[in-house]
């Protein structure tokens, strides 16, 4: 299997940063192998300028399923982030290693911060942390869109969100990508109880082309101590 690392197909713009969730479904028994490579590409990368953030998870339901989530402050970082031997290391591993290739999405966020706000925090075992995936709709995308940007305001403000981030799917008009992180479970129940929580699910029946419990993928962070 080779693995062809490109730029977002609609960066037109050399400075636009740059946000990346990437997909490695591993197989059994490599694993282990495949876990420390993508360990050593994260903690360096950590220490590249041009990376704003850069986060390793596993499926909690299926731990062979691993994630990067990333954010670049532009093409120029991430190409040179490529050209490390770290990085190359996770490439030439993955011609192995996986079941099938990697899926790199390129993603569009929809309500951006600063950069200073952008660096997860407070991360803990406790945290629950998920990305959700979704397919919308043909012509309900707007509606979509003008419902999560609400609960985006309101989500963001609450004493135990970390992260909350809804991006577009770039080259698809009918994906969106939803990243969060929690401090804990009663933070998480927290939000799920408020109202404008409440207004967002009750709009996915007409949204939606699937069940949001369809979508729903919990993941553990693996950079963390107890990982």
């Amino acid at each position: 299997m080779n693995v062809t690392m490109s730029s977002s197909p609609e960066l037109m713009d050399d400075n636009v940063q740059i946000v990346m969730l990437v997909t490695f479904k591993v197989k059994p028994e490599m694993r282990s192998a495949f876990k420390q490579v993508l360990l050593d590409d994260v903690i360096n990368a950590q220490q590249e300028s041009g990376c704003i953030s850069m986060t390793l998870f596993e499926a909690k339901d299926d731990p062979n399923t691993m994630f990067f989530f990333e954010r670049w402050q532009d093409q120029s970082a991430l190409d040179s982030h490529f050209a490390q031997s770290y990085t190359k290391a996770v490439i030439e591993l993955a011609n192995v290693a996986l079941t099938e290739p990697m899926e790199i999405l390129y993603l569009k966020d929809l309500a951006p911060l600063p950069v200073e706000n952008l660096q997860d925090s407070a991360v803990s075992p406790d945290g629950v942390d998920l990305i959700v995936p979704f397919e919308v709709k043909e012509g309900m995308d707007e509606r979509f869109k003008e419902q999560f940007l609400n609960s985006v305001k309101h989500s963001r403000p609450e004493l135990g969100c970390i992260a909350f981030h809804i991006h577009a799917v770039q080259g698809n008009d009918s994906q969106f990508l939803l990243y969060e992180r929690w401090k804990n479970q009663s933070a998480f129940d927290f939000h799920l109880a408020q109202t404008y929580t409440q207004e967002l699910f009750e709009s996915f029946s007409s949204t939606l082309a699937k069940p949001v419990e369809d979508c729903l993928v919990y993941i553990r962070e693996l950079t963390l101590p107890s990982a």
